[in-house]
């Protein structure tokens, strides 16, 4: 395994942290880069098809991933299908999604819409402690390029871990129902996760909530999904992200196409606004979604139950 990223070797383990004592316990294997994605990302893909490394890479912020476009998205993700599956691309990337942290429209992306949209990527998204280490060895497993997407609102959560093995894995189709119900299916991941479960206290609303945990369109848990709507007969996504790169979208399109018969009303969404979040504290939070916003999703699916939810 090869660290490789913007200040994974400083910093007390870059930004947040999460490589802190790496660089002094496995110096050979951290490597710190000069700001330069495009470069590094390549440098991670070719390490990955050599064969002898797994590189986990670093994207101190997910709208860095624009500058390092051709890499991720035409190489990295394309690799596998253009040789015939015949080479295992085993790379990490890890980014978070910094939104509520004021660092303005370059840095507050969810990049969940975008790798879903695109080919070759598989990416988990945890709201746990204990999803996280399951996911990141799932994901350090597995011969495709992952992205993991984290919140920095989860880093300063207490969580528990419970004690043992800590190999363990979550492979690909094993969402997490965090409540069970019976008039709407709430599907979201990370930290709006939260948001949906105080909302759905709020409201009153005895909503099914399901946490995804992995979210490209290859691991996604059909059957965990299915079995819900076919209960619940309305489906809200929550996201905190623009709408205009939002992942719901296309997870709308493909719930209607295939549960139709079994849905009472539109899938209702739940997202950020057209605009990204911004530097100033107001306009940011006008561009998120927080769970003032779930609660107001969870009365739009109660008005279209005729009140009845």
């Amino acid at each position: 395994m090869l660290v490789l990223g913007e200040d994974v070797h400083r910093l007390k383990g870059g930004t947040n942290g999460a490589t802190k004592g790496l660089a002094t316990a496995f110096p050979e294997r951290t490597l710190g880069t000069p700001i330069s994605e495009n470069a590094f990302a390549g440098l991670g893909g070719g390490l990955a098809l050599d064969g002898r490394f797994v590189p986990v890479i670093e994207f101190m912020y997910p709208d860095f991933l624009w500058v390092a476009a051709d890499q991720v998205f035409n190489q990295i993700g394309k690799a596998r299908h253009m040789f015939g599956g015949q080479d295992p691309v085993p790379l990490v990337l890890r980014t978070k999604v910094a939104m509520g942290s004021g660092y303005g429209s370059q840095h507050l992306m969810d990049p969940a819409g975008i790798f879903a949209t695109s080919a070759g990527w598989r990416i988990v998204a945890p709201s746990t402690a204990a999803d996280y280490v399951g996911l990141m060895n799932a994901a350090l497993a597995l011969g495709d390029p992952v992205l993991v997407i984290e919140h920095v609102d989860l880093y300063g959560e207490k969580d528990e871990i419970i004690a043992g093995d800590l190999d363990y894995i979550i492979p690909p189709g094993n969402a997490a129902v965090r409540r069970e119900g019976k008039d709407v299916t709430v599907i979201s991941y990370l930290s709006m996760v939260k948001h949906s479960l105080e909302a759905i206290e709020q409201t009153g609303v005895d909503a099914e909530l399901i946490d995804l945990r992995w979210l490209d369109r290859a691991s996604l848990d059909w059957e965990t999904i299915e079995e819900s709507v076919k209960k619940t007969n309305a489906v809200l996504i929550v996201e905190q992200g623009a709408v205009g790169t939002s992942y719901g979208g296309w997870l709308a399109d493909e719930i209607q196409r295939r549960l139709f018969d079994w849905l009472d009303q539109p899938v209702q969404r739940v997202t950020g606004a057209e605009s990204s979040p911004s530097i100033s504290r107001v306009l940011e939070r006008a561009a998120i979604a927080r769970t003032e916003e779930v609660v107001a999703g969870l009365e739009t699916v109660r008005r279209h139950a005729g009140g009845a939810v």
